[in-house]
C-alpha cells in the first residue's frame, strides 16, 4: 500500500528551541569525556527544550511533501474528496441506478396500457369451406376516465422523489468522506507526533546511557528512560495502525485503489470560523427545511401516494374497447365490415381492496412527512450544540492548554538547569506536553468532525443534479486544490 502523505495549508505552531538535537548530543558526548563544558542536567535541559517544541512541528531536516510526492501522487483537498466522493462513491453508483429505474418506468406509462385485440369466430360450417361465416373483430381498449394520465402524473413524480432520493445518497456520502477526509489527516498528524517523540525519547536515551556509563547518574534513572522509550515505540505503533485503517477507509469511500499515492491539504489549525457561527438555531433550521434533499422526497411521496388513489378511484370506471369487425357471407363471399364496441362491466371487482389500499399508503405517506420533519428537526438541534461544544474545545485547546503546555517547557528549563527536578519528573511533564499535543489533534478532529455533521444536517452538503457525474481522479490531479463543489445552498 502507497503510503498516505499530508500536506499543509497553514504552517504548525513555531517552536520554542532554537537548538538542534545534534549539537544536543555532541555537548553530552563532551560531558561523558569529562570535558566540563557543559553540565548534564543543564544538557539535558536544553534537550528538554528541543523535546516539548518539536512534538508540535515536524524536524526541520525533514523532506517537505511536496519535494518527496511523486509526479502520480494526488493531491487532494477536502473540496477534491468530496467531488470524488460524488463520481466514485460505490454505494453512491448503485442509488444513482434508481433514477434510471424510475425513468424506465415513467416511459412505460407513456404508451398505452394495452395493445390491439385481435378476435376471430368461424361459424356455419368448416374452417374455410364455402359455408363458413367467418367473424374478424379488432379492439382496442380506451381509458377515458384520465386514467393514463394520472398514471403518467404518478410516474414523474415518483421521478422526481427518486432524484431527491439519490441527492441525499449523496448528501450522506459527501458527509462520510469529509468526515474521513479529516480521520485520516488528524491520523496521520498524530503519527507525526508519536514519531517525533519517540526519535526524540531515544535520543535522550542514547545520552542517559552514556552517563551510566560515565557513573554520572544511576541505573534506575537510565530505567526511566528505557520504559519510556518502549511506551514512545508503542505509541508510534498504534498512531500507524490507526492511519493505515483511516486511509484505507478514506480510499474505499471515494473509490480509490491501494496503489493511488495520496497527499492530502487541510489547515493545522484549530480554530474555525465559519458563517454558521454567526447563525441561530432557527437560522439554521430554516436552512434544513430548505436544503434538505430526503424532507424534499417525503413531500413528493406524499403528491405520488395522493396521485395514485386518485387514480385508483378512476380505475373503477370501465374501460370502453372500440375496433372494426368484419364478416363475411357464406353466399356470395363478400366481406361486411362495420364498427366493434365492448365494454367491461364492474359487477365482481370495483377495486375496492385497492382503493383501501391507497388511502392507506397516503396515510403513510404523511406520517413518514411528519416524521421527516421531526427529524430534521432534531438532528440540526444535536448537530448544533455538538458543533459549538466542539469549536469552544478546540479553542481552549489551540490558546489555553497548548500555551499553557509551552509556557512550562520552558519553565522547566530553569528547574531542570537548577537540579529542582529530576529525570522522572522530566518524563513525566514531556509526556504531559505531548498529551497535550494529542489532546489539541483531538480536539482539531471532533470539530471538524462536528461541522460536517451541522452542514449535514441543514443540507449545506447537498450536491446539485448537475454534480452527480462520474469523475476521473486524473483530472484532479494537481499541486493545489481550488475548485469547490457546486452545492444548492439556499
Amino acid at each position: 500500500m502507497v503510503p498516505l502523505r499530508i500536506a499543509e495549508r497553514a504552517p504548525l505552531r513555531p517552536t520554542h528551541s532554537s537548538v538542534a538535537c545534534d549539537e544536543i548530543l555532541r555537548r553530552l558526548t563532551h560531558v561523558s569525556r569529562g570535558i566540563p563544558s557543559i553540565p548534564f542536567f543543564s544538557a539535558s535541559l536544553t534537550l528538554l527544550s528541543l523535546l516539548g517544541g518539536t512534538i508540535v512541528t515536524r524536524s526541520a531536516n525533514a523532506q517537505s511533501p511536496a519535494a518527496s510526492a511523486r509526479a502520480d501522487t494526488l493531491v487532494l483537498a477536502l473540496d477534491d474528496i468530496q467531488r470524488l466522493a460524488i463520481g466514485r462513491s460505490p454505494t453512491l453508483l448503485g442509488v444513482r441506478q434508481e433514477t434510471a429505474i424510475a425513468r424506465g418506468a415513467l416511459r412505460q406509462t407513456r404508451v398505452l396500457r394495452s395493445n390491439p385485440e385481435l378476435a376471430v369466430q368461424s361459424a356455419g360450417g368448416a374452417l374455410g369451406s364455402a359455408a363458413d361465416q367467418l367473424q374478424l373483430t379488432v379492439l382496442q381498449e380506451i381509458e377515458f376516465a384520465g386514467q393514463r394520465g394520472l398514471r403518467i402524473d404518478a410516474a414523474r413524480i415518483g421521478l422526481g422523489r427518486t432524484a431527491f432520493d439519490v441527492q441525499d445518497a449523496a448528501r450522506l456520502t459527501i458527509a462520510e468522506a469529509s468526515a474521513g477526509f479529516y480521520r485520516a489527516v488528524a491520523a496521520d498528524r498524530r503519527l507525526e507526533v508519536a514519531a517525533e517523540a519517540l526519535a526524540l525519547v531515544e535520543r535522550l536515551l542514547a545520552a542517559v546511557r552514556i552517563q551510566v556509563r560515565e557513573g554520572e547518574i544511576s541505573r534506575l534513572e537510565a530505567n526511566l528512560a528505557e520504559i519510556e522509550a518502549g511506551r514512545a515505540r508503542g505509541r508510534v505503533l498504534s498512531a500507524r495502525r490507526a492511519a493505515v485503517s483511516a486511509e484505507l477507509e478514506l480510499r474505499l469511500l471515494v473509490g480509490l485503489d491501494a496503489d493511488t499515492p495520496l497527499r492530502l491539504v487541510a489547515d493545522s489549525t484549530a480554530a474555525l470560523l465559519t458563517d454558521i457561527d454567526a447563525l441561530s438555531g432557527d437560522s439554521l433550521l430554516a436552512l434544513a427545511l430548505v436544503g434538505r434533499p430526503d424532507l424534499a422526497a417525503t413531500g413528493e411521496a406524499v403528491r405520488e401516494a395522493e396521485t395514485l388513489r386518485a387514480l385508483g378511484r378512476r380505475e373503477a370506471f370501465p374501460n370502453l374497447r372500440i375496433g372494426v369487425g368484419g364478416n363475411r357471407s357464406p353466399n356470395d363471399g363478400s366481406v361486411q365490415f362495420g364498427p366493434a364496441f365492448g365494454l367491461t362491466l364492474p359487477f365482481f371487482n370495483r377495486n375496492q381492496g385497492l382503493g383501501d389500499q391507497r388511502r392507506a399508503l397516503v396515510d403513510q405517506a404523511q406520517f413518514a412527512r411528519r416524521s421527516a420533519l421531526l427529524r430534521v428537526e432534531t438532528d440540526v438541534t444535536v448537530a448544533e450544540r455538538a458543533y459549538r461544544a466542539a469549536a469552544e474545545e478546540a479553542r481552549v485547546y489551540e490558546f489555553e492548554v497548548l500555551a499553557r503546555a509551552h509556557e512550562n517547557a520552558a519553565l522547566l528549563e530553569t528547574a531542570y538547569g537548577a537540579g529542582k527536578i529530576d529525570l522522572s519528573t522530566l518524563l513525566l511533564l514531556r509526556n504531559q506536553l505531548l498529551d497535550a499535543e494529542f489532546g489539541f489533534w483531538d480536539a482539531w478532529l471532533a470539530q471538524r468532525e462536528a461541522l460536517v455533521q451541522l452542514d449535514a444536517a441543514t443540507g449545506r452538503l447537498t450536491p446539485s443534479a448537475a454534480s452527480l457525474q462520474p469523475i476521473d481522479p486524473a483530472a484532479i490531479r494537481r499541486q493545489d486544490s481550488t475548485t469547490p463543489i457546486v452545492r444548492n445552498t439556499p
